[in-house]
């Protein structure tokens, strides 16, 4: 029985997700650091901590589409209940929150309107579609701000922050690329939960033109970060992320199958975010000089 509930807890925490959290908040540490800061167990910790609590939210508020849709999830099929799931998401959050007082008063105020913001998503954002896919691309953005920031202010250098600035663009917008796809996957699943998603609204074809779009803005602003002083080792991985993106993109808008064809870019884009981010974090902890 305790092990039903210990596995129950470990899937509503999602412990893989957790992992890319922590990597990207300490991209955000070492775009303002320029290196691997032993302070930034603290902002990891806070980012770790408040984004567990919106993936068990998530749960509890997805607790009816569950139990139709996915009745093997922990609550659902009674392996933690409604209340349990509550009283851990309300608790995770309030722990990343009150850990995030350590860097200072900005750093608290930023965590906690974050926390806020990923309570209402699952609460209620996620139904209005494009405005959902925005504040999951924001939420996932916002990590590496936060790192960034918690340094920044740690170091009595608030204005420092600004190094993060151009790698939480980079993510906000492929994450927002790859939400927009993914929801042409989901179109089916959409119209049974009555989410007014950018294909529900705008159709499939406009839909793909979008997130087209916006992914090949990704590969425009990836020339950016060359004239700010990025080297070589972030060349390289840019250059494979925006091959990545391109085809992505080619999928997405020529595909015939678009439910398939969406799927294979959202495969693609998943291991460009992975690409895009080791070339933010990478290049400014392995000299050129090196290589």
């Amino acid at each position: 029985m305790a092990l039903r509930k210990l596995s129950g807890l470990a899937e509503l925490l999602r412990p893989h997700n957790l992992l890319v959290s922590a990597f990207t908040t300490l991209i955000g540490v070492v775009s303002v650091s320029g290196r691997l800061d032993p302070y930034a167990v603290v902002p990891i910790a806070v980012v770790v901590l408040v984004a567990a609590g919106g993936y068990v939210i998530n749960d509890y508020f997805d607790y009816e589409v569950d139990r139709l849709n996915k009745p093997y999830r922990p609550i659902p099929s009674g392996r933690v209940s409604r209340g349990e799931a509550l009283v851990l998401a309300l608790a995770l959050f309030a722990s990343g929150v009150a850990l995030a007082l350590l860097p200072g008063p900005v750093s608290f105020a930023y965590a906690f309107l974050n926390a806020v913001l990923m309570f209402m998503y699952s609460y209620k954002i996620k139904e209005f579609g494009l405005l959902g896919n925005i504040t999951v691309a924001f939420s996932g953005a916002s990590t590496i701000i936060y790192g960034g920031l918690a340094i920044a202010e740690h170091a009595a250098a608030l204005a420092t922050v600004a190094k993060a600035a151009v790698p939480s663009l980079y993510a906000f917008l492929l994450l927002l690329g790859r939400e927009i796809v993914k929801t042409i996957e989901d179109v089916e699943a959409d119209a049974a939960r009555g989410v007014r998603s950018l294909p529900r609204i705008l159709g499939v074809p406009a839909a793909a033109r979008a997130a087209s779009g916006i992914l090949l803005g990704v590969v425009a602003l990836s020339l950016l970060p060359l004239l700010m002083g990025y080297g070589l080792v972030y060349a390289v991985l840019a250059g494979v992320t925006d091959v990545l993106i391109i085809a992505s993109v080619k999928e997405v808008l020529l595909g015939r199958d678009k439910i398939a064809a969406s799927s294979k870019a959202r495969s693609l884009l998943k291991l460009a975010l992975l690409t895009g981010a080791l070339a933010f974090l990478l290049d400014p902890l392995i000299p050129s000089a090196f290589l």
